[in-house]
């Protein structure tokens, strides 16, 4: 069942695996490419902060694996600048509340990691500002282009200073940018690049020579079979992660049902014994047990 619903799933969507173009938005894919070249999410990170942004190092993080599982279909990258930012950045093809919450919980146990202020990073100041980036590409265009959230009170005091997140809405930016369809502005172009597909990052990479680059690198690895069939099986299990989910949902929800209609007539049955009708009554009206009848008593 599971196997011909992921069939549908598939059809429904347009893939081809022969076809497929896998773009920057796939996490493998976007970690490979500034594997190459930081310089790629500096130039993201400077468009997301308005304000140069020069990566000094990548942070490694020792997580819980409960929290990394957690944490599927999501990107997360951790690194260093030289104004002593900590700055974590998520890749998030999904923004539900279930995405949104998830992320809550990984932050939080992210910046309590005593090894955030120990072994890694204990050249740094005592102002390190710790700032989760959340890059989404399913809001809606009419959402705001980015927002940012801080621990505060009712009265908008912060908490601390050195918590931020920030999320960005890239259907925002890429209907901004394709709205304006000003040659040669560079305007938040490399967030347009992130949701762009094969016809349209070759249209950036002739206004941009990083972009170039990046045109490239993502061309080497869709020609790349290996890396194809690694980023296939990921998605296939993907799908079958979330078929699984949704066919224990609907279990549930049948289980639900029923478990609400056993204590309807549970209660029925009970109005009936205080009331003093028979047994024979209350069993031949309410489809009851004689066991469950006897519990009842």
């Amino acid at each position: 069942m599971i196997e011909e619903k992921e069939e549908v799933l598939k059809e429904q969507n347009g893939e081809n695996e022969e076809n497929k173009f896998y773009h920057l938005k796939y996490d493998r894919v976007f970690k490979k490419v500034i594997d190459v070249n930081p310089e790629v999410l500096e130039k993201v990170l400077t468009d997301i902060l308005e304000e140069e942004v020069k990566i000094i190092s990548f942070v490694p993080t020792e997580l819980p694996i409960k929290n990394v599982k957690s944490k599927v279909n999501t990107l997360d990258i951790l690194v260093k600048t030289k104004d002593n930012q900590i700055l974590n950045i998520e890749l998030n093809t999904n923004f539900d509340k279930v995405t949104k919450e998830r992320n809550l919980v990984y932050y939080t146990t992210l910046y309590s990691q005593k090894k955030l202020r120990g072994e890694y990073i204990e050249d740094i100041d005592e102002k390190l500002e710790v700032l989760h980036i959340d890059i989404n590409f399913n809001e809606s265009q009419k959402e705001e282009e980015k927002k940012v959230f801080y621990v505060q009170n009712e009265k908008g005091i912060k908490y601390s200073e050195s918590f931020k997140i920030i999320t960005v809405n890239i259907a925002k930016y890429k209907h901004m940018w394709y709205d304006k369809n000003i040659k040669g502005d560079k305007t938040h172009i490399y967030l347009v690049m992130l949701d762009a597909n094969k016809e349209e990052l070759r249209k950036l990479a002739k206004v941009d020579k990083l972009i170039k680059g990046v045109d490239e690198e993502v061309e080497k690895l869709n020609d790349d079979f290996v890396f194809r069939r690694e980023i296939s099986r990921e998605e296939e299990a993907k799908i079958r992660e979330q078929m699984r989910v949704n066919e224990a949902k609907k279990e549930g929800k049948l289980e639900g049902i029923e478990e609400g209609e056993t204590n309807k007539t549970n209660a029925i049955a009970k109005n009936m014994l205080e009331l003093g009708l028979e047994e024979e009554v209350i069993i031949k009206s309410t489809g009851i047990s004689k066991e469950e009848l006897d519990k009842l008593k």
